[in-house]
């Protein structure tokens, strides 16, 4: 019986070791399969959202308002501007930080929003998708009864307490902060900053009327 008992002790043993390895394989591969979701969602969010895309292109053109707002078609911006950099103003919209230029002035207007990743739906995750902009995206902004194009130019990651997040410039510009991270800035992150940094488009400093 004992010789019995010890020869079966090895085969028990690879039985635990196969079930083992299994677990951690099916581990790791849930592991990537999120991974691959966290990175894939904003570019599949905007893949089947061509229609709304296309709604906010002809919204953006269409007939201006006295509301302040901002409206990005490329990456589905479309939020009242609140005006101070707080709480309150970030809970329905983007806030303009009021230590910063107006549209339509000399200096650098900034603009700051919520970044959720998507993880968050409702009215403070704006700028979840502000990572996925390129060069030369248009940004419309309508302030006081005028609408204003810019196009972006940069992109950066920067810490939030960096100087750079806030400066001014002499000619009219357009800065956009929202939540990043050190490794993929559709990632939130309580201590860096995303930056987007954008000038007038060539020949449309404001407009009342239709383009």
């Amino acid at each position: 019986m004992e010789e019995a008992a010890e020869v079966k002790r090895p085969n028990r043993f690879r039985s635990i070791l196969y079930v083992g390895a299994n677990i951690v394989g099916i581990s790791l591969m849930l592991i990537g399969i999120s991974l691959l979701f966290w990175i894939g969602r904003p570019y599949v969010t905007l893949y089947l959202s061509a229609s709304t895309k296309r709604a906010l292109e002809a919204k953006a053109r269409g007939p201006v308002t006295a509301e302040k707002r901002i409206i990005i078609p490329a990456v589905l911006v479309d939020a009242p501007i609140n005006e101070g950099f707080t709480n309150e103003a970030l809970k329905t919209g983007i806030a303009h930080v009021s230590d910063s230029a107006i549209p339509g002035e000399p200096g650098t207007v900034v603009l700051a929003g919520h970044n959720y990743a998507y993880f968050v739906q409702g009215d403070q995750n704006f700028f979840s998708l502000l990572h996925l902009m390129k060069p030369g995206t248009p940004i419309y902004i309508f302030w006081a009864g005028k609408r204003y194009v810019y196009k972006s130019y940069e992109m950066e990651t920067v810490p939030m307490d960096d100087p750079v997040i806030f400066a001014q410039s002499d000619s009219p510009s357009l800065t956009l902060v929202g939540c990043a991270s050190s490794w993929d800035s559709a990632t939130i992150s309580a201590t860096r900053r995303l930056v987007v940094r954008a000038r007038p488009a060539a020949g449309k400093a404001g407009s009342s009327g239709k383009r």
